[in-house]
């Protein structure tokens, strides 16, 4: 017995880890064949911005990225309805004084999740465009950050595209979070004496995706830098809980999707990297079209992965992070410290 659950467990991490893997390397493919196919026909005027030393590229590559991301989370989502094994799960419901029980097979939970994570690509990359290609003028005079936008927003008397992408953002991350928490309704309704779900967990969820979405931005201010954090987000802190939740749900889960939502998210990373070398050579950059949708995957995987008392440290430390945003400048931060100004030059021909 024991040894048959030990195979078991190792079954279940290794088709993780293919997943996993697979999911990051065909979104780098796929964005790499885009911007060949693409990229040229990508430098028209509404799309090219100066960057960060004047000169002028394609503001919105993260066009091609949530493209991938959308292609590669349809793939994983229907690969995962098709591997997961069968059977079912019972759920209590109480509606006040009325109780019923829920019988669920395994795959809505992954249907559920894939919609999320759809959402969250789609929404966030929408807002992101807006805000790339008619914000231009907005951001010339905003003094800077989420603050800045509310000034201006005041002062024109109306929501500024990237007061929009903030409020709009949050708003997605919400029914993201909700959705995908709706994968295992005993989240949403318990008869214990401290239900799993509550309101606080669906806003600290939703406020985890929309920071994490917010700092992305915040870090796309020189090539490569937002991508190579978002590597190193993954990597260190989503793939080795993924593959661990995939055999030991409890551990650090709190839904049944938690190795799943590592897959999704390996999608949108790989889309960032499969721009990352063209994005250092200064071809294009992504724009909050890219890596706005990055951020939220990247922040939706945690909701997902961790427990709760991890989310709200995960939560602590994104808010200082985009608060500090409105005083420090990143850029002087890591020039400041060698190890980090080494990682952020790295690969790029120009800084």
């Amino acid at each position: 017995m024991t040894l048959a659950l030990l195979r078991s467990d190792l079954d279940d991490r290794l088709q993780t880890a293919v997943l996993l893997v697979a999911a990051f390397f065909c979104s780098l493919a796929i964005t790499s064949l885009l911007w060949r196919w693409l990229g040229a026909r990508m430098a028209r005027d509404r799309w090219v911005r100066p960057n960060y030393r004047g000169q002028p590229v394609v503001a919105v590559g993260g066009l091609l990225t949530v493209a991938a991301s959308i292609i590669v989370t349809i793939a994983v989502t229907a690969a995962l309805v098709i591997i997961e094994p069968g059977g079912h799960g019972v759920w209590a419901v109480a509606v006040g004084d009325r109780h019923f029980v829920l019988d669920r097979s395994p795959e809505p939970a992954a249907i559920a999740g894939g919609i999320a994570a759809l959402m969250l690509l789609a929404g966030l990359g929408w807002l992101g465009y807006r805000d790339d290609t008619r914000g231009a003028i907005e951001h010339q005079d905003s003094l800077g950050g989420f603050a800045g936008h509310l000034r201006l927003s005041w002062q024109y008397r109306r929501l500024t595209t990237g007061a929009q992408k903030a409020l709009g953002g949050l708003a997605v991350a919400l029914g993201a979070v909700q959705l995908a928490t709706w994968a295992d309704p005993s989240d949403w309704f318990s008869t214990a004496a401290s239900p799993p779900w509550s309101i606080v967990t669906l806003l600290r969820g939703a406020l985890i995706v929309a920071l994490a979405a917010n700092l992305a931005n915040l870090l796309d201010r020189v090539p490569g830098r937002a991508t190579k954090a978002a590597l190193a987000w993954w990597l260190v802190a989503l793939v080795p809980a993924a593959i661990a939740a995939s055999c030991s749900p409890g551990c650090f889960t709190q839904g049944p999707d938690a190795a799943d939502w590592g897959v999704w998210a390996a999608g949108a990373v790989g889309a960032s990297a499969g721009l990352l070398r063209g994005e250092l050579t200064e071809e294009h950059m992504q724009g909050d079209t890219g890596v706005n949708p990055l951020g939220a995957m990247l922040g939706m995987a945690t909701v997902a992965v961790y427990s709760a008392g991890v989310e709200w440290v995960v939560l602590a430390v994104l808010a200082v992070l985009n608060l500090a945003s409105e005083r420090w400048s990143f850029s002087r931060i890591i020039d400041a410290v060698p190890p980090l100004r080494w990682l952020d030059r790295l690969g790029s021909p120009y800084r």
